[in-house]
């Protein structure tokens, strides 16, 4: 039976890798399309500090769960 579970668990290790062989060769072969941002939001720029602001504000009480 463990001799079973071993050879499970080392075919699934290489079925792993070779999905992600698969998945990263696709990613740097498919370029990342370009979004346009239209209307209302046009000139609107978004920096990675807008992100962590937005995120801070959203998620400030997550940890502070009362029951």
């Amino acid at each position: 039976m463990s001799q079973y579970v071993l050879l499970r668990i080392q075919s699934l290790q290489e079925e792993l890798e070779s999905l992600k062989k698969i998945v990263s060769h696709q990613l740097l072969q498919t370029p990342r399309k370009t979004t346009y941002i239209k209307g209302l939001w046009k000139d609107f720029e978004i920096h990675d500090d807008d992100f962590a602001d937005a995120r801070s504000a959203i998620f400030k009480d997550a940890n502070n769960w009362k029951e």
